[in-house]
């Protein structure tokens, strides 16, 4: 963990937390951010019966300065902004007027990596009554991919066309929560656990007055750290 490791926060070694399984990692990991996690989690499953996910991790081109702490900001709001414009779109080309709107939801964590080089490891949350898949793993097409590579190319003040082998979609990034059907819960807890990794203790960057932890602010309890 380090010297600088907060000691304002709560090391839990046991791979569980409030009766849910967490991955079993070396150090541990950080009870606060759990507790984000899911109540971030809870948020999005009350608004809404069907919930799309996304794990994608965003990566800076070399020679980028990684310390812009504004930059995933940048990277929310952009694509807040895109799917305000998204649905405004729709709305105007409707005929029956089934149109549904999404707020984002995030986590994000920040880390370092053994170059000393951050990256942000994301998960992103929709309504999953408007968007219900990534698309097309192609540029210049209107799906939530070249969304959210829009969204990062933003941030980073790129054009997209430059943006697009700093973003890594790992293997199963997509999650179709539906809270009235039989495998809810199974799919809950599987994203809940998979997310504990951003919880992990290593490989943060402590001591430095910068977060290294995010996400949505529901219920007013929420902060980053």
């Amino acid at each position: 963990m380090g010297t600088d490791f907060n000691r304002n926060l709560t090391v839990l070694t046991t791979p569980q937390y409030d009766g849910l399984h967490t991955l079993s990692l070396k150090n541990g990991t950080i009870e606060e951010y759990l507790f984000n996690i899911r109540s971030v989690m809870d948020c999005v499953v009350q608004n809404y019966s069907k919930v799309f996910a996304v794990r994608v991790d965003l990566r800076f081109p070399d020679m980028f300065e990684s310390g812009d702490t504004a930059v995933i900001t940048r990277f929310f709001e952009s694509l807040k902004a895109q799917l305000k414009a998204d649905y405004q779109a729709k709305l105007r080309n409707t005929t029956d007027g089934q149109v549904h709107a999404s707020e984002l939801f995030y986590i994000w964590v920040k880390e370092i990596s053994g170059r000393d080089k951050c990256h942000y490891h994301v998960c992103l949350f929709f309504n999953g009554h408007a968007y219900k898949s990534l698309g097309k793993f192609e540029l210049d097409r209107a799906n939530m991919y070249n969304r959210i590579h829009k969204a990062w190319a933003s941030a980073l003040r790129l054009d997209v066309s430059h943006v697009q082998g700093l973003l890594h979609f790992p293997e199963n990034a997509q999650y179709l929560l539906c809270r009235n059907q039989a495998d809810f819960t199974y799919i809950y807890q599987d994203l809940f656990k998979r997310l504990s990794y951003f919880a992990k203790t290593d490989t943060k960057i402590y001591g430095n007055g910068n977060h290294n932890f995010g996400c949505s602010r529901v219920s007013g309890r929420l902060q980053s750290w």
